[in-house]
């Protein structure tokens, strides 16, 4: 290669290495200009409300911090945190990818209606806090499995496609901590459901490392529907999460006797959860306490100190204490299960 050839393809090499900078993602200056709110990032912290509207008009919520913390003004209860964080950075971080429709008439196919309208499939974040108090509505995600989302600033007629899968709470219970307890059923040493007026279902392991919970009390000619089927039950208190939460008086005034399922657990922590049937649907209310009889008839190395457990006992009765949960469906029906729901059906004469 002669060396003027060479001295060109060293320059061209050159320009390319310089275009590749200054065409790299984040890396000049204009690039903001792509998000769809600039500087909001750096305002966060900032962030004092935001207020949730869905189809309607309808407000689901209102998160207000407070106290250095997070609450859900309608139910005066602590709100999930991780989802408000979530929604805030990835709106934030949605860049502008191309604009889409202007007209009205076409805003349902991307879910950006005015929220005012009944049929509107969008839902309406208002921020406050920050400089510049945001409201949008955020629409559907971009067909495809890809992360982008359609939104439009309220008020504006032009809608987005911005990056991100922006995926705010449609009801009011996906805005609240749903978190309530979590005891892993390899802690449950005995589950007792007690229907008022009814014989109660127990059930229990002996040791420890006993794979499954036996049942008490099984009639004479009957069998369980299969081997291991109270173990769902043992573990009902794993990662239990409310779908919604009230007041006592969501009971009314004369809420009758509850359902009472009682869990004692080896290193004696017992939480009880009471179920009552109202014309709204089961409500539950849980309560802890200790047995310090129980943790000494079952101590193991692995044991927390007794203290560690009397300490859990009173966070969670301040965490939930006073409160009434509505829960998903399919776990209210196992605390309210009975025997007979355990057992195969008898046979035939």
């Amino acid at each position: 290669m002669s060396r003027r050839n060479l001295i060109l393809l060293l320059a061209s090499l050159l320009v390319l290495a310089i275009l590749a900078l200054l065409v790299r993602p984040g890396s000049h200056d204009g690039d903001d200009d792509r998000l769809l709110y600039p500087g909001l990032k750096a305002e966060l912290n900032d962030v004092s409300q935001i207020i949730v509207r869905g189809p309607g008009d309808q407000l689901l919520a209102t998160l207000r911090h407070d106290d250095q913390r997070w609450m859900l003004v309608e139910r005066d209860y602590p709100a999930d945190v991780g989802l408000i964080r979530e929604v805030l950075l990835a709106l934030a971080e949605a860049r502008i990818v191309e604009e889409k429709t202007s007209t009205p008439e076409l805003y349902d196919r991307l879910g950006v209606q005015d929220i005012a309208l009944a049929t509107a499939r969008g839902i309406q974040l208002e921020v406050a806090g920050t400089r510049s108090p945001l409201q949008l509505i955020i629409g559907e995600a971009q067909a495809g499995g890809t992360d982008m989302s359609y939104v439009r600033r309220s008020g504006e007629a032009k809608s987005w496609l911005v990056t991100g899968r922006l995926t705010p709470g449609k009801t009011t219970g996906e805005w609240l901590d749903r978190q309530l307890v979590d005891i892993p059923a390899a802690r449950v040493q005995a589950v007792r459901i007690a229907h008022p007026g009814l014989a109660a279902l127990l059930l229990e392991k002996a040791e420890r490392d006993s794979p499954d919970f036996a049942v008490a009390d099984i009639p004479a000619g009957r069998e369980l529907s299969y081997p291991g089927v109270a173990n769902s039950l043992g573990g009902l208190l794993a990662g239990l999460q409310l779908d919604d939460v009230h007041g006592r008086e969501a009971l009314g005034d004369n809420p009758g006797k509850p359902v009472v399922a009682r869990f004692v657990c080896f290193d004696g922590l017992i939480i009880e959860a009471s179920a009552w049937r109202t014309d709204e649907g089961t409500r539950i209310s849980f309560l802890a306490s200790t047995d310090q009889a129980q943790a000494e008839r079952y101590a193991s190395p692995d044991s927390p100190g007794f203290d560690a457990v009397v300490a859990e006992a009173n966070a969670i009765n301040t965490r939930l204490g006073g409160w009434i949960y509505t829960l998903p469906g399919f776990k209210t029906e196992q605390f309210t299960r009975r025997l007979q729901d355990l057992l195969a059906p008898a046979a035939s004469p």
